[in-house]
This record gives structure tokens, C-alpha cells and sequence, in this order.
């Protein structure tokens, strides 16, 4: 999924730049609603899985996923077009780590 949205990005950022339009994604992981939380709080969802498989040991919390987002549509951000920018803790980093005994513990 993640490569439809950078392909999907890629292509309307080249389609729109020179027309002054930006276009990119943001891809969240695992996050921290309220729905969730509550969930979680009533013994429905086991989390070990959802943080055993991010670099960071974490879910996202959803003011990261706004504050990403803000940021690219920020002026800051002005030459940054055609990305897909995973807001995830790691996930999409991490379960290669799996073949080699997991993820290091904090040091």
C-alpha cells in the first residue's frame, strides 16, 4: 500500500507542480485515538503486537499525524512535493529486524 501512495503522489505532483499545486501524502501507523484508547481500556485489543512492531516501541498519537501534516502545508515546506511521508513510529522500518531476533531493547 505504501508504494501505490507514493506512486499515486509522485504522478500528481508532476501532473499539478507546475501549475503551483504540491501534493503529498502522509501514511500513518498505529494510532492512539480516543476509539482505540477506550477499546484498549475495556481489555479488547491487545497493544504487545501494535508496539512490538515499531522502532520506537510506540503507537502515534494523533497530534503527531496533525503536526505533520501541518508542517507540508506549511510555507517550510514549500519545495516539498510528491512524497509519501510515513508518520508511523517505525513500523515500516522495523519487521526486518524480525529474521535477525527482533528489535535491539533500549540501551
Amino acid at each position: 500500500m505504501y508504494l501505490y501512495f507514493f506512486y499515486c503522489t509522485a504522478d500528481l505532483a508532476t501532473e499539478w507542480g507546475r501549475s503551483g499545486v504540491r501534493v503529498n501524502a502522509v501514511s500513518p501507523g498505529y494510532t492512539l485515538t480516543p476509539l482505540l484508547q477506550n477499546v484498549i481500556d475495556r481489555g479488547e485489543r491487545d497493544t504487545t503486537n501494535l508496539v512490538g512492531d515499531s522502532a520506537l516501541g510506540r503507537m502515534v498519537n494523533p497530534d503527531e499525524i496533525a503536526r505533520a501534516v501541518c508542517f507540508l502545508a506549511s510555507d517550510e515546506a514549500s519545495a516539498i512535493t510528491g512524497i509519501n511521508l510515513p508518520v508511523d513510529a517505525g513500523w515500516l522500518v522495523a519487521p526486518s529486524w524480525r529474521t535477525y531476533n527482533g528489535i535491539p531493547d533500549k540501551r
